[in-house]
């Protein structure tokens, strides 16, 4: 009979330490996960932060590209005028047998 209360004892002993473990385990896992989620929330952050910065710089683009835009500082900046009477000569194509 000793023996069987042995064995008893030693498989509820066991018992206790496998689920000691899974415990462990577990809040491991849990702690990974909280690890995760606050990685992900932050690249979240970040990836908006970087489409609004995408916007504004595309919106800069555009400002700085309109025609009205690279008017105003051909005139102003590089003191530039519109072609006076005579400026503008137009050459004919060339003949592609003369070449």
């Amino acid at each position: 009979m000793r023996t069987k209360e042995t064995v008893n004892v030693l498989f509820r002993a066991v018992c206790l330490l496998f689920s000691a473990l899974l415990l462990i385990l577990s809040l491991l896992s849990g702690i990974d996960l909280t690890a995760a989620n606050d990685e992900a929330a932050r690249l979240k952050t970040e990836i908006a932060a970087c489409e609004e910065e995408n916007r504004q710089l595309r919106l800069k683009i555009n400002a700085a590209t309109s025609l009205e835009e690279i008017e105003r500082r051909a005139r102003q900046e590089l003191m530039m005028q519109p072609p006076g009477p005579g400026q503008i000569v137009v050459l004919a194509p060339l003949d592609e047998s003369l070449r």
